[in-house]
């Protein structure tokens, strides 16, 4: 049996027990509480409440991409049933707003026809809005029959060139009016014409190429919530960084307290750090 002095054995008999029957130390100190309680209250404290600060900001974290992993889900969701129950083609929506522009010169080249035949100036652009009106609506029931996988009756084909006819006939003679030159005011009512058949076809194509506002809005919402969620995901990902650095900094320390203030052989000190570590540094749904 080691022999130890009177101040040694006072000091050992404050941290260890009486030696047991088989000759050896226990393995760990039972009157001043563990090598793990008396680290975490010294030395490791600063380190423990940066480890816990770090725990607290991954859960934080860790809730955020839980909650923008199910916004995106549920955008999927909603954009796939919308996809699904959408009639015309993929092309995007925005490539609407050229119906109102055509609509617009459809109303311009008509106010050409209307400007000699009618007394007064609100009334022409009455009737050539009118008129615009009516023919981007021809467009958009003959699309309509296209994204129902109808065939166009030729009576509706027959009745917009008709349309654009009229109108065609309808320019040529205020511009003659208003030009005396036959050939110019040809020339311009056939350019008027061809504006106004441009107009209408890249309505009816318009209306059946592209998705509709709605289909518009659930893409854009999955995007932004794609975006939410990459954000999270990054964000989770820098914490979980920083908590395993300093996670690594607080098993280190409390290895070199093993080694030199406890006495541990290396072996258990190591064993015991990395418990330590485990246990402080684990967060619910990410680990240590």
């Amino acid at each position: 049996m080691r022999q130890f002095d009177g101040s040694a054995d006072n000091a050992a008999g404050q941290r260890y027990p009486a030696e047991g029957a088989g000759g050896r130390w226990p393995p760990y100190p039972v009157g001043g509480g563990s090598p793990e309680g008396r680290f975490l209250s010294g030395a490791g404290n600063p380190l423990s409440r940066l480890v816990a600060e770090m725990k607290e900001r991954c859960a934080v974290a860790l809730v955020q991409m839980q909650s923008a992993t199910a916004a995106l889900d549920r955008a999927i969701g909603v954009a796939s049933e919308r996809r699904a129950h959408h009639r015309g083609g993929d092309r995007p929506w925005p490539l609407r707003l050229i119906i109102p522009v055509a609509t617009a010169a459809e109303a311009l080249t008509a106010y050409v026809a209307m400007e000699v035949l009618v007394a007064t100036v609100a009334l022409a652009a009455g009737l050539s809005a009118v008129t615009a009106m009516v023919g981007a609506g021809t467009a958009c029931l003959i699309a309509n029959r296209r994204l129902d996988r109808l065939s166009v009756p030729p009576l509706a084909r027959a009745v917009d060139v008709a349309f654009v006819l009229v109108l065609t006939l309808l320019r040529y003679v205020s511009l003659e009016v208003q030009s005396s030159d036959a050939m110019a005011a040809l020339g311009g009512a056939a350019l008027a014409a061809l504006i106004s058949a441009l107009a209408l076809l890249a309505i009816e194509e318009v209306v059946v190429e592209t998705s509709t506002f709605s289909v518009f809005v659930s893409r854009v919402r999955v995007w932004l919530c794609r975006h939410r969620c990459s954000r999270a995901e990054a964000q989770l990902g820098n914490c979980q960084a920083r908590l395993q650095a300093t996670g690594a900094k607080f098993q280190q320390h409390f290895l070199d307290f093993l080694l030199k203030a406890e006495g541990l052989s290396l072996d258990e000190a190591q064993q015991r750090a990395k418990e330590l570590r485990s246990a402080v540094c684990k967060v619910e749904g990410i680990g240590s």
